[in-house]
């Protein structure tokens, strides 16, 4: 009997140890599918959101290269033409012709022969071609200087705040038509109306600020000067030049000049007034003993 029993506890021992072995494996696959569908759940935000911030800066990094630059170019040439007056009308249409304008002009007078300045403006993709027609006016080219300024920084810096200032505008503009349909208080309507004109103030300097930073990179500043042929060659005799002894002979009578003034000065407002304090009063002490000695020798009547 107590072997029967034993036999029998054998059999549900080895039953519930092949049932238990069976079990395990399927719950250990359960138990790990549910794992990975969760920690999958959990990464997908974040992954997806590590995706999106990459094609925002990828997005950013390519506008940032193919971004327009903003540049200022400023040309300074000294042109030899055979008659500046010509030469200056002449630049004149030039500019007009690109679609361009003359900004400033000024002419004078050298040794009887008109000399000439002019500025003009010009789109910035036909600066090349206007620089060289305008040397092909020139007899020669005695200088030409090129300067570039990059202002795209303070144009987006601008544009930044300006779209900030916007946005601040229509939030006090909500403002504004709340207090004024809720509350009508004369005083909290106007204080909201102050902040609302400093805000627009600040959008017009700063709108005022990107126009002329585009417009300036827009167009081109190009500035001439003009000498005729005739002033710019030398006077020479074999290797005597007049013009430099003459300049040096007139230099020398403005710096005699300046000396002989300021001796004059100095003797007026010095000199004159010193001998005046020390000479006065000798005179009268003379004046006196000489009276004084005439009046002694007039004989007693």
């Amino acid at each position: 009997m107590e072997k029967k029993w034993f036999v029998l506890m054998s059999l549900i021992v080895i039953l519930i140890a092949s049932g238990c072995a069976a079990a395990s494996p399927e719950q250990k696959s359960a138990a790990g599918d549910t794992v990975a569908v969760e920690r999958e759940v959990a990464l997908a935000p974040a992954e997806e959101g590590h995706r999106q911030m990459a094609v925002a800066d990828a997005s950013e990094t390519l506008s940032t290269a193919t971004q327009d630059r903003m540049i200022i170019y400023t040309v300074n040439m000294e042109l030899i033409v055979e008659d500046a007056a010509k030469a200056m009308e002449q630049i004149e249409n030039l500019a007009e012709e690109m679609g361009g304008f003359v900004s400033n002009s000024n002419s004078w007078k050298d040794e009887g022969l008109l000399r000439g300045r002019i500025s003009v403006r010009v789109p910035v993709d036909k600066l090349d071609e206007a620089l060289a027609r305008a040397r092909d006016l020139a007899l020669d080219v005695e200088s030409e200087n090129r300067a570039s300024q990059d202002v795209t920084e303070e144009f987006t810096d601008a544009e930044s705040r300006l779209r900030n200032l916007r946005a601040t505008e229509g939030e006090l503009l909500e403002l504004l038509k709340t207090r004024q349909e809720t509350t009508g208080q004369t005083e909290a309507i106007l204080e909201v109306h102050r902040y609302l004109t400093d805000i627009r103030g600040q959008i017009e300097q700063i709108q005022g600020r990107m126009n002329f930073l585009s417009n300036l990179s827009a167009m081109a500043t190009i500035e001439i000067g003009l000498t005729p042929d005739a002033l710019a060659q030398p006077i020479t005799v074999g290797r005597w030049q007049p013009q430099g002894t003459a300049k040096s002979a007139v230099q020398a009578l403005i710096k005699t000049l300046q000396v002989l003034v300021n001796v004059f000065i100095w003797i007026l407002i010095f000199v004159v007034p010193v001998l005046i304090v020390i000479l006065l009063p000798l005179f009268l002490v003379v004046r006196v003993l000489v009276a004084w000695r005439r009046k002694r020798r007039r004989p007693s009547a």
